[in-house]
């Protein structure tokens, strides 16, 4: 399995701080191709936000590695170490609020993923997002923790309503806020020629799908794809942050999934029936449903 990953961010225009964070983890070793790539969005101000996404990321990068020398070709597993990584920043970063009045309210979104035996492990909490993009279609894959994403699943009042309300920017779930966060955890099986794509809502609001796709398939490599989708989200809007991180995998071979966990079978539905992850049981793990 090939996987080439890369990562871009920018301020916009009309923010005096970046509280988005990024990483991109290389973990290739002899067991074979293996990456961590995340998002966090920082909330609670200049410092505090900035600070929130800063450990957010870093805790993901330090879990993932501590981890990652395991039996990481175990799909509960991958799993695991991924809802072990989100809590470990939850519990971080509500520690640091509590504890520092100049950092009170802080906390972060955060998208991630584990990329590796010809499968893709995404943890999410808040409203940055993961997608796919499988030749010329393009797919969220994550579902956004906010008071305008529910009213919108709920279908109880407009779209006119909701836009209007004082609420339709709030977070209904984040990393630090309390000292335990519920964490989705998806799991998809990739093909040859997948991208998949981790970005904070400064890239989203400002870009449509169809230009998302035609920017991939036009730059092709995730450093000059990345680079890119922030410029233009930059120069068409620049409202908030920005910040990209684009991931490539080619080259799966049929040996990349030989190891699978038995409570899982592979599938674009992924079942965890009764698995344990930090004491809360797990049902169902399964991507949104196509549009």
């Amino acid at each position: 399995m090939k996987i080439e990953i890369a990562g871009a961010t920018d301020i916009g225009k009309k923010r005096q701080v970046n509280e988005d964070s990024l990483v991109c983890i290389d973990l290739t070793s002899k067991n074979g191709a293996a990456a961590v790539i995340g998002v966090a969005d920082g909330i609670g101000g200049h410092v505090g936000g900035k600070t929130a996404s800063s450990i957010a990321v870093r805790m993901l990068e330090e879990i993932t590695r501590q981890y990652f020398s395991h039996d990481q070709n175990e799909a509960y597993l991958q799993a695991r170490i991924m809802e072990d990584a989100s809590q470990a920043a939850n519990h971080r970063i509500f520690e640091e609020s509590s504890a520092n009045s100049d950092l009170k309210g802080m906390g972060s979104t955060m998208v991630a993923a584990m990329i590796t035996d010809g499968k893709a492990t995404i943890s999410n909490v808040g409203d940055s997002r993961a997608y796919l993009i499988r030749d010329e279609s393009i797919r969220q894959l994550t579902y956004d923790h906010s008071w305008r994403a529910e009213q919108i699943r709920l279908k109880i009042i407009s779209e006119e309503e909701i836009n209007q309300s004082p609420f339709k920017h709030t977070i209904t779930r984040s990393l630090g806020f309390m000292s335990d966060v519920e964490i989705d955890i998806f799991q998809i099986k990739l093909q040859n020629g997948d991208y998949l794509l981790l970005c904070s809502d400064g890239l989203y609001e400002s870009l449509t799908d169809e230009l998302t796709v035609k920017i991939i398939h036009s730059k092709k490599k995730p450093g000059k794809i990345s680079q890119r989708l922030v410029k233009t989200a930059n120069q068409r809007s620049g409202h908030d942050n920005i910040t990209a991180v684009v991931a490539f995998v080619d080259e799966i071979e049929s040996g990349d999934e030989k190891r699978e966990d038995k409570k899982i079978k592979p599938s674009d539905t992924v079942k965890l029936e009764n698995a344990k992850l930090q004491g809360r049981i797990v049902d169902t793990i399964k991507l949104p449903p196509e549009d």
